[in-house]
């Protein structure tokens, strides 16, 4: 008998119309003639969904005793019995009551398919074995209900049923999902927007895991072997060098772009030398790239090229990103360029050739060219070839006189002292030349082996010789003065540019400029000071190495202001060539000073600005708020005072309740400033501690005054506790609780409830006043901000007070949409770590 198929209808989330997607598909077969039957739909006492299995067959359930109550459960030996074509069954995950013939649904389901018996099932996300812990730390809630991922895995179909937070709080708030009492609780907790969304991408990415097995299996059977780009694989190559974390921030981004996957790879070498030194960088890579997104792999290999290729082949990769080579010229030239064999080799692979960004090497000036054009190493070669090369040609020659002319031997001579001088430059070539002509006159003009020379013709030659190396020798030796030159004018220009470069790029070029000019000149110490306030002693502004001496004690000091309040001190070796490059940069040192101190002035200037507006909507919001109770109080109290009037008892209690409600108020208000006063001057003493969550709530809710509807409080006294400053806590609760009570219509409540959500509680003040637009919300934490639930009469301080309380309790506020309208403000607050005392 061949196995029935099934297929699995798969929810982000309960609500977003499964059951309904499984039963309209049930209908559509039994419409085409199949015989279909529902084995069991669970409609949670929703209309919509009941309506839906009109027209189908349902099996009768089996009623089942447990602990005195009655569970209705599907009935499979029914099912079998009746052997349909098709048969609906609804959440896959269900645990069955005990005593029936499987524990799990999903067992009963495998029966059915055992039987021949098609099935179309449901299961929502969370309820998936592999994501039970990713959900509760999403979403505060274990489900103990699960599903083997294998199970779902085995399907022959899976349909992903999908829904936007936005549009599934909408099918909530309209009473679509859930009884209207449970529909505050569920907006509040499980079903926030973060949760939503959250989910949503779970379901996604489970069901993309699903369709690339499929595909996998498909080019398998099908022996296609070259990548299909309908996923951005980028592979990125880790090597543990400098600069490799831009390189995989880089590869991080490419795959953000093209919402594909990344992975990094590190080959090591089978000799384990490769790593020798990078072991932290390495893992410092590592842990980026894992928090990026990616997956690290690591694979051995003798031939780096030909193995970040076959591990981007394996993996399918459509893009792999690789590092500048680090190699230099001569190891290219030996050992061949990594870059270049990967280009040649990664055919159908995008190569992405990063530069990685790495610091340049610090740049260090060459001393500008003497008399001495060359550096001693050269000199010394330049001699050692002469004293190698002078005897040796001298002995051929000397072997062979009568075989070559006097001529000839000269021209030999003259290309050895040529060598030597282009070599050693001029000292070389002079001793050569003097050296070589001596060695001719002794060795190969008649008469030998004396400084006497015979003929007229050969002295002509020797003086020509000696003339002729001088001369070769004084081009090379100005040729290299002026390739020293150079190269001094191209390294003063560019320490000059990068200098300009960090004064313009960094927000506070000054350090970087001193650390920049010691690395330039090779100096012991570079320091920058200024005069004291009391003008006779200095202040070190920035260094760079040990300049605690000051500038008495420095090598050399230049003025970087006409007035001289401040300097630039330098310790260590300077040439005279130097002082030009260095008078260039103490300019630049100059501007970067003046920069420093016009920013100090701006920033001073920015907080006299921001205190002259806090002073000015102070004086205007209290001018108005504090003559308001004032007033009130002054107008209850003269006519308790009156001596002409004999007021009612009633009457004289109104007016005490006036003058205690104004003073109330002016309590709160002075409160407020206090508060925020003290909040902007940073001097608020926190005591922290575990605070119960309940008892939080009850003392905010002390003072403020009960609104027309009243309040309703879901606080479960068994929440953990939260890490908090207690007074600060209930100041800040108690201001939000209160907006929403003036602002609350008389027919609705305030609600306050609370929920853990991984590391924290989640409490929340829910009013149905006129709420606050999303673009408004930034500024209505403000001071003196009166947006939408803010009170007409009030200064705007509450959820200023608020907000800077539960920041500076280490909490978060955020300003929230009540469905149906209004406000809801969610304190994010700290649980506390186990084992504090409360």
């Amino acid at each position: 008998m061949a196995r029935g198929t099934l297929r699995v209808y798969l929810g982000a989330a309960p609500g977003v119309g499964k059951t309904f997607a499984m039963l309209d598909e049930g209908r559509r077969r039994a419409e085409r003639g199949a015989d279909v039957v529902v084995a069991v739909v669970e409609t949670h006492g929703r209309a919509g969904t009941a309506a839906k299995l009109a027209g189908l067959e349902v099996m009768p359930r089996r009623r089942v005793e447990h602990r005195g109550a009655a569970l209705d459960e599907m009935d499979l030996d029914a099912v079998l019995a009746r052997r349909p074509e098709l048969a609906l069954v609804d959440e896959l995950a269900h645990t069955n009551a005990p005593g029936s013939a499987h524990d799990k649904r999903w067992q009963d389901v495998d029966a059915l398919l055992d039987a021949g018996i098609h099935v179309i099932t449901t299961v929502n996300v969370q309820h998936l074995e592999s994501l039970n812990d990713v959900v509760e730390d999403i979403t505060g809630v274990r489900q103990r209900e699960t599903v083997p991922d294998a199970v779902v895995r085995r399907a022959d179909q899976i349909e992903l049923v999908d829904m936007s937070p936005e549009a599934l709080r909408r099918r909530m708030a309209h009473g679509n999902v859930y009884p209207p009492e449970r529909i505050d609780a569920a907006l509040s907790h499980y079903f926030r927007p973060g949760n939503l969304g959250a989910l949503r991408e779970l379901a996604l990415l489970w069901a993309a895991d699903r369709v690339e097995e499929r595909l996998a299996e498909y080019r398998s059977a099908h022996g296609i072997s070259q990548a299909w780009e309908t996923r951005e694989r980028v592979v990125v190559a880790v090597t543990g060098a400098e600069g490799g974390d831009a390189l995989v921030r880089r590869a991080a981004r490419i795959a953000a772009r093209g919402r594909g996957e990344l992975m990094g790879v590190h080959v090591a070498l089978s000799d384990g030398l490769s790593d020798t030194g990078r072991g932290a960088t390495l893992t410092r890579h590592r842990d980026l790239l894992r928090d990026l997104g990616g997956r690290y792999h690591e694979v051995v290999g003798d031939d780096v090229a030909a193995a970040l290729v076959r591990f981007a082949r394996a993996e399918h990769a459509t893009q792999l990103v690789l590092g500048e080579s680090r190699r230099s010229r001569r190891r290219e030239l030996v050992g061949g360029s990594i870059v270049n064999r990967v280009l040649r080799e990664a055919r159908g692979i995008d190569v992405h050739v990063i530069a990685t960004g790495a610091d340049p090497p610090p740049l260090r000036l060459p001393r500008a060219p003497r008399w001495q054009a060359v550096g001693a190493r050269r000199r010394a070669a330049g001699f050692a070839l002469l004293a190698v090369g002078l005897p040796v040609l001298t002995a051929l020659l000397t072997g062979g006189r009568d075989g070559l002319s006097l001529a000839t031997d000269l021209l030999l001579y003259l290309a050895l002292v040529v060598a030597a001088g282009a070599i050693g430059g001029l000292a070389p070539a002079l001793v050569g030349a003097v050296a070589a002509s001596l060695l001719a006159n002794w060795f190969l003009v008649e008469p030998f082996h004396t400084f006497t020379i015979g003929e007229a013709e050969n002295v002509l030659a020797l003086v020509l010789f000696v003339a002729v190396a001088a001369t070769v020798s004084g081009f090379a030796h100005l040729a290299a003065r002026r390739a020293g030159t150079a190269a001094r004018a191209r390294a003063e220009a560019e320490a000059l540019a990068r200098a300009s470069a960090t004064l313009v790029a960094a927000p506070d070029p000054l350090p970087a400029l001193v650390d920049h000019l010691r690395a330039t000149f090779a100096l012991d110490a570079v320091a920058v000071f200024q005069r004291g306030g009391d003008t006779t002693g200095w202040t070190l502004v920035a260094s760079a190495g040990d300049a605690s001496a000051g500038p008495d004690g420095a090598g050399a000091t230049i003025d970087l202001d006409p007035a001289g309040t401040s300097q630039l001190a330098v310790w260590g070796a300077l040439g005279s060539d130097d002082r030009l490059v260095l008078d260039r940069v103490a300019d630049q040192l100059a501007l970067a000073l003046d920069a420093r101190r016009n920013a100090q002035a701006a920033a001073r200037t920015r907080v006299l600005e921001e205190a002259d507006a806090l002073r000015a909507s102070l004086l205007q919001a209290v001018s108005h708020d504090l003559r308001t109770p004032l007033a009130g109080i002054k107008a209850s109290v003269t006519s308790l005072l009156a001596a002409d009037v004999a007021w009612p008892e009633p009457i004289r209690r109104e007016f005490l309740a006036t003058i205690d409600a104004e003073a109330d108020h002016l309590d709160r208000l002075v409160s407020n400033l206090l508060d925020l006063s003290r909040l902007q001057a940073g001097v608020l003493a926190l005591q922290p501690g575990p605070v119960a969550v309940d008892e939080l709530v009850q003392g905010a809710l002390v003072g403020v005054a009960r609104p027309p509807g009243g309040f309703v409080v879901d606080v479960d006294a068994a929440l953990p506790p939260v890490a908090v400053d207690p007074g600060l806590a209930e100041r800040a609760l108690a201001n939000v609780v209160a907006n929403a009570a003036e602002v609350s219509p008389a027919d609705r409540p305030v609600r306050i409830d609370a929920a853990a959500v991984g590391r924290t509680i989640r409490l929340r003040v829910v009013d149905h006043g006129p709420g606050i637009p999303p673009a408004d919300r930034a500024r209505a934490v403000l001071p003196f901000q009166r947006l939408g639930d803010g009170h007409a009469g009030g200064v705007g301080l509450g959820l200023a007070v608020a907000d800077g309380f539960v920041r500076a309790c280490g909490g978060e506020l955020v300003l929230d949409d009540t469905p149906g309208g209004g406000l809801t403000v969610e304190f994010v607050l700290p649980i506390a770590a186990t084992g504090e005392a409360s």
